[in-house]
């Protein structure tokens, strides 16, 4: 008798939690949940360092146009400005580095201009492109995540920009 008690209890518990879980999943299930839209974000000053002085150096002997071609796709473009940034910011981790200069900025935001109706995010990069053209990298550090939110990155999200002095270490063992 007291192993029947038993089995009954354990059966009912067993039950009881099932139904709870049950329960709890469809009202989770209720919920709408918002569309993730990385352009709508207002853009946020993550730090509180001061924007370092970056020196954009010239290319020489460099084909931007094989580099940068006038058809890059929309990823291409992505990946390009991603990895520019790493050389402006500080992150966990950092995948890809390409070195900003001022002549690969001002193809970049030509091929993004004329791109721009081809691209779903067009606009973006020419808001991002246009500021690194006038020296401009006090957003570097929400540019930076914007492009990495919009490839879902999961590791390595920028926090703050590098100082000058780190900008200038990143330089000389990534690009020297």
């Amino acid at each position: 008798m007291k192993k029947i008690i038993k089995i009954s209890g354990i059966t009912l518990a067993c039950l009881t939690l099932t139904a709870a879980l049950s329960v709890g999943m469809l009202e989770f299930a209720k919920k709408p949940v918002e569309p993730k839209t990385v352009e709508a974000e207002e853009t946020e000053v993550i730090d509180d360092v001061d924007v370092p002085e970056v020196i954009l150096k010239e290319t020489i002997n460099e084909n931007l146009e094989e580099l940068f071609p006038d058809d890059m796709t929309e990823k291409e473009m992505q990946d390009t400005i991603h990895h520019m940034s790493h050389g402006l910011v500080q992150a966990e981790q950092k995948w890809g580095k390409i070195e900003i200069t001022e002549d690969r900025v001002e193809r970049l935001l030509w091929v993004a201009e004329q791109q721009q109706d081809t691209y779903d995010r067009g606009e973006l990069y020419i808001e991002m492109l246009g500021r690194w053209n006038e020296n401009d990298f006090s957003n570097a550090v929400a540019d930076h995540n914007k492009i990495w939110d919009i490839q879902d990155g999961t590791i390595g999200k920028a926090n703050r920009l590098l100082t000058e002095a780190e900008i200038e270490e990143y330089t000389k063992q990534n690009f020297e």
